[in-house]
Parts: structure tokens; sequence; C-alpha cells
């Protein structure tokens, strides 16, 4: 199969020619994400959606199973087989608030290009996230997070996907003019996976109480809250913000479900445990540290191995010497996922550097920005790469600079950019970049 024959497939021919210009082969397909189909050209929501499930279902089959998962696996390819497989997933529903009134005061036209804005926001980022669009129901989306691909991280990587959601309501609001809030509702579970509907059109979807859950844990919170429940809480104690919401009367429950408020990601460190081992590993790391500050120089350093053999306590060790010694230390994740998020260290970087928060919304970055123009970290001319960088709306006097150069133009100026970033950074104290990868194990910067 070819991309020519792919896009046939699709009834998507009239984008063959936008691919050929960009150089995408079919190799390069799984790693496509929203913005990129945006750029070469792919401009109705419609398109993106069947291009961008057309992609996921790539990365599903490019993923081998285990065998031990091969054996125990329900075979539900088949839509005829109505068992499907038990997975345990997070579901996360986002639900705008307000539908209703908006029905009855603006025309169809009008809902239909809301909706069109709101859907293209969720949607892209449950699915940069590793999350799957399971479907939209009226002003909802609903994403799944752990089928038909899991993750080791499926619960961090939903609630990560709410709090971006919530954090782009307000850009959102902005382009279609109209003040509009969010409720979005997350629980985590086993659930039945399969294939519904006829043999010619198929669907995957999941099924059970966990889904119940999340649908009436997002009706119950209010405009601006993410409601999650007891178990998914427990999963991500370490990582996230909570607060207890209740014991909340959940229609078909027969109990009272305790639900909890996700404010953020974990402010503080997690408490410490006591590093055992690795002790010749981690003064390698220390020589480094000390080389960096006495000579000025940095180096790059690749820790690998199998999981659970002491990576990450290794890194939370070394960090907290740099630390001791007057490194600002910075970190990224790199989630195990072909686009967006998962691949774009550098950019997370950035924003770490210039002082921006992950969960920060694109007004903050924007004022990220104007400081390092306006403190000559980063040259005006630059204006359109630090933009780019930092994921800020070009403004209407650089966009067709932007958009008339290629993508190889804009990779360079991103990374001219960041190493200059990161060099006047540098030169007012030393920095330690952390850049984690999940499923592999992380890649140091010094």
């Amino acid at each position: 199969m070819d991309i020519a024959t792919w896009l046939h497939d699709l009834d998507l021919s009239v984008y063959e020619q936008a691919f050929r210009e960009n150089a995408i082969e079919l190799e390069l397909l799984p790693q496509l994400t929203a913005d990129d189909l945006k750029e070469i050209g792919v401009i109705p929501v419609g398109h993106r959606r069947k291009l961008l499930d057309a992609i996921a279902a790539l990365r599903a089959s490019a993923l081998p199973a285990p065998d031990d998962a091969r054996d125990a696996r329900v075979q539900s390819a088949s839509p005829d087989d109505p068992i499907g497989e038990r997975r345990q997933v997070t579901v996360l529903f986002a639900d705008l608030a307000g539908y209703t009134a908006w029905g009855q005061q603006l025309d169809a036209e009008e809902v239909h290009a809301l909706l069109e804005q709101f859907f293209d926001c969720a949607d892209r980022i449950i699915q940069e996230h590793g999350g799957r669009i399971d479907k939209h129901i009226g002003d909802c989306v609903m994403g799944v997070f752990g089928a038909p691909i899991a993750h080791g991280d499926d619960a961090e990587r939903a609630a990560r996907a709410a709090l971006a959601i919530r954090a782009a309501i307000p850009d959102v609001s902005a382009r279609v003019g109209r003040p509009i809030g969010i409720h979005i509702g997350l629980a985590g579970g086993q659930v039945v996976a399969s294939r519904t509907g006829s043999v010619s059109h198929s669907e995957y979807t999941v099924t059970g109480d966990t889904v119940n859950l999340a649908s009436r844990l997002t009706a119950a919170a209010q405009a601006g809250e993410i409601l999650t429940s007891d178990d998914t809480r427990r999963v991500l104690a370490t990582r996230v913000d909570c607060v207890d919401a209740g014991m909340l009367d959940i229609k078909g429950f027969a109990e009272p479900v305790r639900a909890w408020h996700l404010l953020g990601l974990q402010s503080v460190a997690r408490e410490q445990r006591p590093f055992v081992g690795r002790r010749a590993e981690l003064r390698l790391l220390e020589t480094a540290l000390t080389a960096c500050r006495e000579t000025g120089r940095g180096q790059a350093i690749y820790v690998r191995g199998e999981a659970g053999i002491g990576k990450t306590r290794l890194i939370e060790e070394i960090q907290q010497t740099a630390t001791s010694v007057g490194f600002a230390c910075h970190a990224a994740l790199v989630l195990d996922f072909g686009g967006g998020v998962g691949r774009d260290a550098i950019r997370a970087l950035a924003r770490s550097l210039l002082g921006v928060e992950v969960t920060s919304d694109t007004e903050a970055a924007r004022v990220a920005a104007a400081s390092a123009l306006s403190s000559d970290v980063v040259a005006n001319d630059d204006a359109v790469f630090l933009n780019d960088l930092l994921n800020v709306p070009q403004p209407p006097e650089l966009r067709p600079i932007y958009e008339a150069m290629d993508t190889g133009t804009r990779s360079q100026g991103r990374q001219r950019v960041f190493v200059h970033v990161l060099d006047r950074k540098s030169r007012q104290s030393p920095r330690a970049c952390w850049s984690s990868r999940i499923c592999t194990g992380p890649i140091k910067r010094c």
C-alpha cells in the first residue's frame, strides 16, 4: 500500500498532492498530528477526524502484543463478536456548559461553528495525550485511555488531557466570540471493549459502569470543574492535586460515590524514598554535574533500562543533588505515543526555561514571549520562531511570513531560538534539563 492508495480508500484522494509536496511517506503517517494535517492544508474538521482515526488504526496495527496478551485476548476484531475483551481504562467526558440555552439563542450555523471549534480542540488534546475519541454525543466528547492501545500511565494521560482541555477553553471562547464553560468527568476501571455495528460499518467502543460513572461525574461537575472518581484519584495520588468533593448520589449506582475535584498537577515533591543501589551510576552523573560547573560546557547523558530497575529514582536523586549545588532544573515528559505533546520535549523545556507552567494557557505563554523579546533573550527577528516554540498564535503581521516558510525552515528556526534561550539562561545559572520518556527510560541533558 502507498499514500495514494491509503487516501483513495478513505475517499480523500484530494489531499494526495499535499502529502507528496510535504514529503509524507507511508512510514511517517503514524507520527502525524492534527496540527500537521492543518499545516499541509486539511482544513475541514470532518476530513481531519477521518484521517486521525485512520492514523490511530495504523498505530494500533503497528504495535505487537506480548505473547501472553495474545493468548489471553478475546478475539473482538470481528463485529460479529458480541463479547469483546475486558480492558482497564480511564474514561474522560468533556461537556460544554449552557449548550441547551445556546440552541435557543443562536441559529444552527452558529451552534455548528461553536461545536466545531470545541471538538477540534478537545479531540486534538485527547489524541495528543494518547487517548482515543470514542464518540461525540451532542456537545459532549468521550475519550478513552487504555483501549485499544494501553500504556502504563493511562490515568495520568487522561488527567493531563482534562487539565489541558480546561486550560484551552478561553482560547476557544475567544475564537467563537462568546463566553463558554466546560465541565469534565474522569473515571477509571474495567470496561468491555468490542466492535459494534454491521459487518460493513463497525465501530470500536467501550461499555460498562466506568463509562456511566464518568458521564455522571461530568453532569455533576459545575462549569470549570473536573470531577474524578475515587479509584482514579488513588492511582494519581502522588501526581495531582485534588480536593474531596464528598459523597455523591449518582444515578444508576446503589451506593453514594466519592468524588474529587481535580485542581492540577502535583505542585510539591512526592515523599522521598530511600535511595538503594545504583551508586556507581549516581557518581557518574555527579561527575558530569561537577564538570559542567567547572568547565562551563554541557554534556548529554542517555539512561536506558527495563521498567522497574530504578531509573526514575536515580534521576530524582541526581536532581536533588543538582538543585543543592546551584543548578536550575527543568523537566519535560516524553510520552510514548506519536504526536504533539508526546514528541515535543523541546517545546516543553523551552516553556520551562521561560517560566511557563505545563498547564498555563496561551495568554501566559504570550506574556513570556513578550518578556523574552523585550529583555533581548530572543532577538526580535526570531519572534516568529519563538511564538512557534511556545505554541503562541502568530500575530497578523507575522502570520504570512510563517505560512510562507517550509517545515525545514521552521524547525531550524525553533532549534536556533531554543539553543539561544538555553545559552542565555545558562549564563545566569547552570541548568539541568531532564527529558524523560516513559516507555524506555529518561534521556538526560545537563
